[in-house]
C-alpha cells in the first residue's frame, strides 16, 4: 500500500443522464467523491443547474464536451455547430480523432466558451475545466483550452501522464494526450495545479467494485492523482449505454455508502479539487 498517494475522486459526465445527477447528489453527501463536472450540452444538464442552485457550495466544474459517443442518444453543440463540429447526423462527432480532423480551431474555442457561458448564466460558478473523452486535451486544442481558462479565470485540470485516458477511450492518435512540456510550464506560470496521473478503469463485470478500485488506488505511485469515476444510479442508461451501465451502477453503489471514504483513507489520501487548488502543487 502507498500512503503517499493523494487521490482526487472525481465524478465525470454529470448531466448525461438522470442517474448521473442522482449519483452526484448521493456521492457528495456520502463524502468520498466531492468533486464533479457537468456536461452542459446534455439533456439532463438543466437538472444539474437546478441542483446547484439548491446547493451552491458544490465543487463542480465543466466537463467540456466536444463528442457525442453513443449510438441512439446524442447531443449537439451549444454554439452554431459550424466549423466542422458536427457529423452528418448533426450531432457532435463520436470520436476525438474526428473532432481533431474536421473541427475548426475557432469553432472548438467558441463551443468551449458557449458551454462556460451557459453554466455561468445558470448561476454555476465552475471550480475547474476538464475534458469529456479527453478531446479538449488534444495538443491541437490545448491553446484554446488555455485561452478560455484565462478569459474566465477557471483553472483546467491538467496532468503529466494521461495515458490511461487515451487507452480507455481507445484513441488511435500517437501520444495524443500527454501535455507537452511547454504547456506544463505555462500552467505553472499561471499558478494552475498540474496533477501527476489520470486514473480511469471501469470495473469489470466479474469484479467486486471496492476491490477493483482499492487495487487501482493502492497501485498509484507517490504524488497527486485524479481518479475519473462515472457513477450512475439506475435509470434508462441501460438502453443507450449497455456496455458500461453495470459498471457505472456498481460505482454508484460503492461510493454512495457513508463508510467508503474511511475505507479508502486506509490506502490513500482522499482529496478533492478545492484542496488541490489550496496546495497549488507544481
Amino acid at each position: 500500500m502507498n500512503r503517499k498517494a493523494r487521490i482526487v475522486f472525481h465524478l465525470d459526465d454529470v448531466g448525461s443522464s438522470a442517474g448521473s445527477v442522482k449519483a452526484w447528489q448521493d456521492l457528495r453527501r456520502a463524502g468520498c467523491v466531492t468533486t464533479a463536472s457537468a456536461m452542459v450540452p446534455c439533456p439532463w444538464y438543466p437538472a444539474v443547474a437546478n441542483d446547484y442552485r439548491e446547493d451552491p457550495g458544490q465543487d463542480l466544474g465543466i466537463h467540456l464536451t466536444l463528442t457525442s459517443e453513443w449510438s441512439h442518444y446524442r447531443w449537439r453543440p451549444m454554439s452554431s455547430g459550424g466549423g466542422g463540429l458536427v457529423d452528418d447526423e448533426g450531432y457532435f462527432h463520436r470520436r476525438p480523432e474526428a473532432v481533431a480532423e474536421f473541427a475548426d480551431l475557432r469553432a472548438v474555442e467558441d463551443e468551449m466558451r458557449a458551454q462556460i457561458e451557459r453554466a455561468l448564466s445558470d448561476g454555476i460558478r465552475p471550480t475547474h475545466l476538464d475534458a469529456h473523452m479527453g478531446t479538449a486535451y488534444l495538443e491541437r486544442f490545448l491553446p484554446a483550452l488555455f485561452r478560455v481558462a484565462d478569459e474566465y479565470g477557471i483553472p483546467p485540470a491538467l496532468f503529466r501522464n494521461i495515458g490511461a485516458l487515451a487507452s480507455d477511450v481507445g484513441m488511435s492518435l500517437e501520444s495524443p494526450l500527454d501535455a507537452p512540456s511547454h504547456f506544463i510550464e505555462e500552467a505553472n506560470i499561471r499558478g494552475w495545479p498540474v496533477l501527476d496521473h489520470f486514473l480511469i478503469c471501469f470495473c469489470p463485470d466479474e469484479a467486486e467494485a471496492e476491490t477493483h478500485f482499492s487495487d487501482l488506488v493502492a497501485g498509484a505511485p507517490p504524488g497527486m492523482h485524479w481518479l475519473a469515476l462515472h457513477a450512475n444510479a439506475e435509470d434508462d442508461m441501460r438502453v443507450f449505454a449497455p456496455d458500461t451501465y453495470a459498471a457505472r451502477v456498481k460505482e454508484y453503489e460503492l461510493f454512495r455508502q457513508p463508510g467508503t471514504k474511511e475505507r479508502f483513507r486506509a490506502i490513500c489520501q482522499v482529496s478533492n479539487w478545492r484542496e488541490v487548488l489550496e496546495r497549488r502543487i507544481p
